[in-house]
C-alpha cells in the first residue's frame, strides 16, 4: 500500500473535518506525521489545487476547489447513468439496435452503460471496459468539442494505431474529420474500431456546459442507409439533449 497516498488522503480528510483552517503543525501533531513529511503533502496538495492558503501569515490551510472538481466528477457520473438509464432503454427499443453510454477517462472511453439490441449483434464492448477514442463514434462525438489546446495535449500523449483498414491515423485527416462532426451535428464510425460495425454517436454535457459523456448506436454496416442515418441522428440528439437537459444543460444544440 502507498503509504505517501495514504498519508495525503488522511491530510485531507483531517483539513475537511477540521472547523477552522489548520496548519501544518496541527496537521503533524494529529495525525502523527513528521512536519517536515506533512510540509511536502502540503505543497503538492497546494499545486493540485486540492488545498488552499487560508493566511498567509499564520500558515493555515483549507480544502481547495480541486476537492470540488474531483467530487463533481463522481458525481456528475453517478447522476449521468441515474437520468440516463430509461431514456437508453427507450432509445434502443426504438431503432431496435444496442445503445452505449461511455465517458473519455485517461484518452480512453469507459463504457459506463449498455443496452443490447433484440437482434443478432452482438459487440465486444462491456461495461467498464476501456476503448481508444479516435477510432470510435462515441470518443470522435467528445473530441470533435476539444479545444486547440486540449486536442494538441490529446494528440501529444495518444499514438493512432490502426484498428482496422478503414481507422483514421493520420491527425490531419481526423481534424478535419472532427470539423465535419461539428459541422453536422454527430459523428461516424464507419468501421474504423471494429469490422462490419458502423456506429453514430453525440456529446452529452452537464450545468456548465462541459462535455461529460457521449452516447451511441450501433449497428451492422450493412443495415445502413443514408435514411437510417438521418433518423439514428434525430433519436440520438433528442436522447442526448433530454439528458442533458435534465443535468442542468440549457443550450438548444449539441455543436
Amino acid at each position: 500500500m502507498n503509504t505517501a497516498i495514504l498519508r495525503g488522503i488522511e491530510v485531507l480528510r483531517f483539513v475537511g473535518e477540521s472547523d477552522e483552517p489548520v496548519t501544518i503543525a496541527e496537521i503533524s501533531k494529529f495525525l502523527d506525521i513528521p512536519k517536515t513529511s506533512v510540509f511536502n503533502i502540503v505543497n503538492t496538495l497546494l499545486s493540485e489545487n486540492f488545498l488552499v492558503i487560508n493566511n498567509p501569515r499564520l500558515k493555515s490551510y483549507e480544502l481547495g476547489i480541486g476537492v470540488f472538481e474531483l467530487g463533481s466528477l463522481y458525481l456528475n457520473k453517478a447522476e449521468l447513468t441515474k437520468i440516463s438509464s430509461s431514456i437508453l432503454e427507450n432509445l434502443s427499443n426504438k431503432v431496435g439496435e444496442t445503445v452505449f453510454l461511455a465517458v473519455a477517462n485517461d484518452n480512453e472511453l469507459v463504457y459506463l452503460d449498455k443496452r443490447e439490441s433484440k437482434g443478432n449483434l452482438r459487440t465486444t464492448g462491456n461495461l467498464g471496459s476501456r476503448i481508444s477514442m479516435y477510432s470510435t463514434s462515441l470518443g470522435k462525438a467528445i473530441l470533435a468539442t476539444y479545444n486547440e489546446a486540449q486536442l494538441n495535449k490529446y494528440f501529444d500523449e495518444v499514438t493512432l494505431v490502426p484498428k482496422t483498414s478503414n481507422t483514421i491515423t493520420d491527425k490531419a485527416l481526423l481534424l478535419e474529420n472532427l470539423n465535419s462532426i461539428r459541422e453536422r451535428g454527430y459523428s461516424i464510425s464507419n468501421e474504423e474500431n471494429e469490422e462490419g460495425l458502423f456506429c453514430i454517436a453525440v456529446p452529452i454535457y452537464n450545468r456548465v456546459s462541459q462535455v461529460i459523456a457521449a452516447v451511441s448506436i450501433s449497428t451492422l454496416k450493412i443495415k445502413i442507409s443514408t435514411e437510417r442515418i438521418d433518423e439514428y441522428k434525430e433519436y440520438l440528439t433528442m436522447a442526448a439533449l433530454d439528458i442533458s437537459k435534465k443535468l442542468g444543460y440549457a443550450k438548444e444544440r449539441l455543436y
